[in-house]
């Protein structure tokens, strides 16, 4: 279970973790609408153009070299759901299709950004 924490007004929170996805081209549209029917709120799409690197590519199978990056803020409690969508949904199993993964944040710079990125309702907030 993800763990909670409290603000100094009281309210609950979760910790947030950076998913970044790197998909074949076309594919970044699809994972934000199906990121957003889990609850992940906050999405920023690119188009990428050898986003990783030639050496890294070869490592990690990917063939194309244009791609789309989807930066996503997700949940403690969301992760593993997240990951196992776009894992299954876009079949990131198979060679050359893609990659996704999470990196945790250590902080957001100012309470609303908090609010905003995390989907914090803003208007349930008491001082």
């Amino acid at each position: 279970m993800a763990e909670k924490l409290k603000d100094r007004y009281g309210n609950e929170f979760e910790r947030l973790k950076l998913m970044v996805s790197i998909v074949t081209r076309g594919q970044g549209n699809r994972i934000v609408k199906e990121l957003r029917e889990l609850g992940v709120t906050f999405n920023m799409e690119s188009v990428a153009y050898a986003a990783i690197g030639s050496e890294l590519a070869d490592i990690f199978g990917l063939t194309e070299s244009d791609c789309d990056i989807v930066f996503s803020i997700v949940t403690d409690s969301k992760v593993k759901a997240a990951l196992s969508m776009v894992e299954y949904k876009f079949s990131l199993d198979d060679p050359g299709t893609g990659l996704a993964f999470c990196v945790p944040l250590s902080g957001v710079g100012g309470p609303l950004s908090l609010k905003y990125i995390s989907g914090i309702d803003t208007k349930k907030t008491e001082r």
